[in-house]
């Protein structure tokens, strides 16, 4: 991923056509014209218009009225020259990675010719995007110029519509859009459904205030993150002073017993599962009875390391247990370390040319489904956690315990804006209490 993004030309729709007067956009996604039923949302989004009494201040309004929608490509793969460019490229990934984030890198570039040669657009900073294919419902928002793949419609905001009010709008409204799409293996929002779309939505003033109010909370979660990248940054520098090599296998204890948590005599759980990893490293907590597969047993601080597709590291340091029991999916394998802190061995299994290893130990002819056999990983080298100072291995362990603390923070305030959400954007709540209870948590 790049640490800076520069994007040239701006040639293809890097701007605004709304104009000095203010009518509507066009919308340039061609295809069939927008679904005649009507299927109300939770909130304050629906397709079509629905039999629903607006709050006082609010309107039923036509998105394409307040808001030009855009669609995505991809370039032909097998043109080189269509990648690795400048342009930022938004795809699946970098959606379900970043949900709810406001993003100026993505995990995929394109080129200049990229863009002249497929039908992908540059869309301006601030056009809010939404996942309507695979993975449904996911939103972000561009912080600077960037394309999309097909699977996504975006928006790109008019005078009467704030971006990050719509942001917000379609986040609250996640489950609404999944029951939007259609097909029984691999769901998919259609462009006839996102032309039908209808927002409820107040004056441009009162969106801005709701913005502010909400993103006072999601710039506090940004800080934190940014903090937590820059801790876990430094614990891998301090961990390539080692020069001392070592097999898995032997600084670890892997922990393999797989046990039913329903079974387990707990009506709660917290699962470490692979898209709890990809949405923020915290855990799932859910009921035991909604986990109908056998799962390994966490009992001890533990570092979980995924063996499918290790060019994506998935290593998760488990520095204190949850106080509800604590299962992780049997992609991961559980690991505790014998001659030092979790954090310490996170970090040394960070290590890049740990991955370049279990990348060449892969195994499945799939790309999205190659893994590493547990045996192969464990005698895979790395740094031994032995042969780092006593000092170094001390600050890696308190940057672990103020990651930890930082990201239970985060989830905290996230939890305070998931139940602000639904209230202010069906006017239930009004800005000035919602503004209290944010003052209280920041």
């Amino acid at each position: 991923m790049r640490s800076s993004t520069r994007v040239t030309g701006c040639r293809r729709l890097c701007g605004s056509s709304w104009g000095g007067s203010m009518a509507r956009s066009v919308t340039v996604t061609g295809g069939r014209d927008a679904a005649s039923g009507v299927i109300p949302g939770r909130y304050a989004l629906s397709v079509g218009m629905p039999e629903l009494q607006a709050a006082e201040g609010f309107h039923w309004r036509l998105l394409t009225d307040l808001a030009r929608l855009e669609s995505g490509h991809t370039p032909r793969r097998a043109e080189s020259s269509y990648w690795d460019g400048d342009v930022p490229w938004i795809g699946v990934r970098d959606a379900t990675a970043n949900h709810g984030l406001t993003i100026s890198t993505t995990n995929q570039y394109i080129t200049e010719a990229g863009l002249a040669n497929s039908s992908a657009r540059l869309l301006p900073a601030g056009t809010v995007c939404l996942s309507r294919t695979a993975s449904v419902g996911y939103v972000v928002t561009m912080g600077v110029p960037m394309a999309t793949s097909q699977d996504f419609v975006n928006w790109v905001c008019g005078p009467e519509l704030s971006g990050r009010y719509l942001h917000y709008l379609l986040m609250v409204e996640q489950e609404s859009i999944r029951r939007f799409a259609y097909g029984t293996t691999h769901q998919t929002m259609y462009y006839p459904e996102a032309k039908a779309l209808h927002v409820c939505v107040p004056s441009r003033r009162e969106q801005d205030a709701i913005a502010e109010v909400l993103g006072a909370l999601d710039d506090k979660i940004a800080a934190n993150r940014k903090l937590t990248d820059a801790a876990l940054h430094l614990a891998d520098l301090l961990v390539r002073l080692s020069d001392s090599w070592v097999p898995i296998g032997e600084v670890v204890e892997y922990r393999k017993v797989s046990r039913s948590p329903e079974r387990m005599g707990a009506d709660v759980i917290a699962h470490y599962s692979l898209p709890a990893f990809d949405s923020g490293q915290l855990p799932e907590t859910t009921l035991s009875q909604d986990i109908k597969s056998a799962k390994f047993r966490i009992e001890n601080p533990s570092v979980l390391i995924s063996k499918l597709n290790p060019r994506f590291p998935r290593i998760w340091d488990v520095a204190e247990l949850p106080v509800h029991p604590a299962f992780a999916s049997t992609e991961f394998l559980v690991l505790e370390s014998l001659h030092s802190s979790t954090s310490v061995l996170a970090a040394v299994l960070r290590h890049p040319d740990v991955s370049a290893q279990l990348e060449m130990k892969v195994a499945g002819t799939s790309g999205s489904h190659q893994r590493v056999k547990p045996d192969d990983l464990l005698a895979t080298r790395i740094p031994d956690p032995r042969a780092i100072g006593v000092q170094t291995r001390e600050s890696i362990t308190s940057m672990g315990r103020l990651v930890s603390r930082v990201r239970n923070e985060s989830v905290e305030l996230a939890v305070l804006r998931d139940t602000l959400l639904p209230r202010l954007m069906s006017g239930e709540l009004r800005v000035r209490d919602a503004e209290r209870a944010v003052e209280v948590a920041l």
